[in-house]
């Protein structure tokens, strides 16, 4: 008969088994806190782009005393509130400008008051949930709210005599709208290069491009925009990388960008610092 071995099989020593339920305890751990977290990232990501100044603030009280409100109704029922500083002559230019991310309108007077200190006018509505405007902001809505304000601008204004200016957040607002519509010009004040980049440069760790709804995609946008744009931008902004406007540049159609930057200033520079010079210059080409 021939022998039958047999093996014994050997029990895991309790430290292994204690290490292996210690380890499968702590990954378990770690994917719920990163899944917390970009469920945390991605319900409140809203909350982090916008910060809003709700209430309404009247130009006069800062100075602009020839500023009128001007209240739109989008196609959704929305009620976006304004300021509006008629052009002094027919061959004037118009701003339509396109704010950045936080306060309201007032905390632009100044500049305001400068650009159209040559006769120039400008219009400058507060986005949803912005200095009197109902609603919450959201990247698709603006977009829809740029272009029905531009058609209310055209009706005083030729399509020719608009430049549009995207400050900051706004420059993303501005880009895709000219890339859509007629205009004369475009400035963009400390552009990035993508929301979407911006993003993900910030939480590097989180999948962004699935989770980020606004993505405003300046980039993809800039390319097909066939009139001129000035682009300024500080040296030493702390929000926005000064390599953004770089990028942005290189991707505009060529000889239609023109880039200034401005030693030592931060984000969005004062006009009277630098940029209202080359605004003059690029203003006059255009008119």
């Amino acid at each position: 008969m021939t022998p039958v071995s047999t093996t014994l099989a050997t029990a895991p020593s309790p430290l292994r088994t204690w290490l292996r339920r210690g380890l499968f305890t702590l990954l378990a751990l770690a994917a719920s806190a990163y899944l917390a977290a970009a469920a945390y990232m991605a319900i409140n990501q809203r909350s982090f782009l916008y910060k809003p100044a709700p209430g309404w603030v009247a130009p006069g009280a800062h100075g602009l005393a020839e500023a009128q409100r001007l209240d739109l109704r989008m196609a959704d029922g929305t009620m976006l509130s304004g300021w509006f500083i008629p052009p002094k002559r027919p061959e004037a230019l118009t701003y339509l400008y396109f704010h950045g991310n936080a306060n309201g309108l007032q905390r632009r007077a100044t500049r305001f008051g400068l650009m159209t200190s040559t006769g120039d006018g400008l219009l400058a509505m507060s986005y949803r949930g912005y200095g009197g405007s109902e609603g919450r902001p959201a990247e698709a809505d603006l977009h829809a709210d740029a272009a029905a304000i531009l058609s209310e601008l055209g009706k005083r204004v030729p399509a020719d005599r608009i430049v549009l200016f995207g400050e900051s957040l706004g420059s993303g607002v501005a880009l895709n709208l000219a890339r859509q519509r007629p205009v004369r010009g475009v400035i963009l004040d400390s552009p990035y290069l993508s929301v979407l980049a911006r993003g993900q440069e910030a939480y590097p760790w989180l999948p962004v491009s699935w989770l980020l709804v606004d993505q405003f995609r300046s980039d993809l946008w800039i390319r097909e925009v066939a009139v001129p744009i000035l682009i300024l931008h500080g040296t030493a902004d702390d929000l926005i990388p000064l390599s953004d406007s770089e990028a942005l540049a290189a991707l505009g159609r060529p000889g239609m960008v023109t880039r200034k930057v401005y030693p030592g200033e931060r984000h969005v520079v004062p006009l009277d610092r630098g940029p209202w010079p080359d605004m003059s210059d690029f203003l006059a080409r255009l008119r």
